[in-house]
């Protein structure tokens, strides 16, 4: 049997706001990203860097798993000076996934182990046409209430990524609510680093962050770039 996500929150975790104070940009990386990269991108004045955290998996573990360039890439970007979020990228709509709150117990596991300093985790709602992991609405919906319950149960400072389109495509529609109280990461790829383009979905009427370009070739390392207030 699993400990309860409770068991992971104690002191060891050290955790910021969840509510990012100051505009300004940032990066998120999926890849391994070198230390004298993130330190070239601190000096283009990218300040946050958002590293995976937790990946569907294929293969050997299927259930999905923890990143294994989480460490590096948070050792990295923390040496460079740079204040870092997480992205999860669950498992989902599979048989073979672990369930939302084992999914979850081993990312704040690991975190509690190493005692990373996160700001906010966010939590990646998104197609992967490959995995079929969205399979239907009304699965996708309890999915993703299993996952709000996990990491509220984890008291850790999270939030959600997602856009309009693919919240519709997800939940059938703009306006289901998983949990309009948390701050909200989207995609929108025009290249503006602002918010004057955002339209509510999913009970949220104003972003925390907006992911405005992709897979973008930077300082010898691949990135999604970030405007965030």
């Amino acid at each position: 049997m699993l400990p309860s996500l409770s068991l992971f929150t104690t002191a060891l975790f050290l955790t910021s706001s969840a509510l990012l104070a100051q505009a300004g940009k940032g990066i998120d990386v999926s890849a391994l990203t070198s230390a004298s990269s993130f330190s070239c991108l601190k000096g283009k004045g990218y300040t946050r860097a958002v590293v995976r955290g937790y990946m569907e998996a294929w293969g050997n573990n299927p259930g999905g798993k923890v990143d294994p360039n989480l460490l590096q890439n948070y050792n990295n970007a923390k040496s460079a000076g740079l204040a870092v979020d997480m992205y999860m990228f669950p498992c989902t709509g599979r048989s073979t996934c672990k369930s939302a709150a084992t999914q979850v117990n081993e990312l704040v596991s690991f975190m509690n182990a190493h005692k990373m300093q996160i700001g906010t985790i966010w939590f990646d709602v998104e197609v992967d046409s490959q995995a079929n992991n969205w399979p239907s609405v009304a699965a996708n919906k309890q999915t993703l209430t299993a996952f709000k319950n996990a990491w509220n149960g984890s008291k850790l400072n999270w939030g959600v990524y997602g856009s309009a389109s693919q919240w519709t495509s997800i939940t059938g529609g703009t306006t289901w609510v998983m949990d309009a109280s948390k701050p909200l990461w989207y995609a929108h790829y025009d290249n503006s680093a602002s918010f004057g383009d955002f339209r509510g979905f999913g009970g949220w009427t104003k972003p925390t962050m907006k992911q405005y370009a992709g897979d973008t070739s930077l300082c010898s390392a691949r990135v999604d770039l970030n405007y965030f207030a």
